[in-house]
């Protein structure tokens, strides 16, 4: 498994979407102060009711904030690509048929994410940090622990819904499929799905009070501040779910 998980590593180096992806995640942010200081300048020349830019950042908000602007779609895409890779060119058949049981290349897969979407994570916080530092100010203040707190628990969010993507690129083999599903976890948009499911909810049980999307890992990973049980339950429930499937879906399944 060792050496299974360092080829996973190795092949993730040598991945050419996982560096633009990379790139990307960090270069947003860095200009993303830069433009919503130009564009508060702008409304400013336009109206006096405009608000003037923040003289100084709290270093804590830009720790919290490892996924700013697309760069949860961009770890997911870089993901999705890495998975599906080894199918898509016909690494995974030489490699399988050497393992006891093929599902240790799903597991494998899914350990390998963990660096990934760290790596992905303090991208962002590098990039928000050098952002405020090149176009505003930064001022440490006392919530920093907090944030580290938000900050893992926005990873274990990621590495849960890392299983999802594991059962649609690897499990299922299709690309296309992992790739939607990159994008639509990524940008958060199945709230709208759990919206539609909570009026259904709504209308045959009358269930006020209870919101399927507050239970969901990818929604709870664009919350300013996911509540640590909550958070820590629906990863596990996730990951306990998906990834066994996967791994039992793939060992069942030829290898293309």
């Amino acid at each position: 498994m060792g050496n299974l998980i360092h080829m996973d590593l190795y092949r993730m180096r040598k991945s050419r979407a996982f560096w633009v992806c990379l790139i990307l995640a960090l270069v947003l942010p860095i200009a993303r102060p830069g433009v919503e200081n130009l564009l508060i300048m702008v409304a400013r020349m336009l109206s006096d009711e405009v608000p003037a830019v923040s003289d100084a950042v709290n270093l804590s908000g830009l720790i919290s904030n490892a996924l700013p602007i697309v760069n949860g779609m961009l770890c997911m895409i870089s993901l999705s690509i890495f998975f599906y890779a080894d199918i898509e060119f016909g690494y995974v058949k030489n490699i399988a048929g050497q393992m006891p049981k093929k599902g240790y290349t799903v597991l494998s897969k899914f350990i390998s994410a963990i660096l990934h979407n760290l790596i992905f994570m303090l991208a962002g916080v590098a990039g928000n940090i050098v952002g405020i530092l090149i176009f505003q100010k930064l001022a440490v203040d006392s919530g920093i622990m907090d944030a580290l707190r938000i900050f893992l628990l926005r990873f274990v969010l990621l590495q849960s819904l890392t299983s999802l993507l594991l059962l649609a690129t690897t499990g299922v083999q299709s690309k296309s499929l992992g790739t939607v599903l990159a994008v639509v976890l990524g940008m958060g948009v199945m709230g709208l799905i759990y919206a539609g499911l909570d009026t259904a909810v709504d209308a045959v049980w009358k269930n006020k009070g209870f919101y399927i999307g507050d239970y969901m890992p990818d929604q709870m990973l664009g919350e300013n501040a996911p509540e640590t049980l909550r958070s820590l339950v629906s990863a596990a429930v996730t990951t306990l779910i998906f990834l066994p499937l996967t791994i039992r879906v793939f060992d069942r399944r030829d290898v293309k």
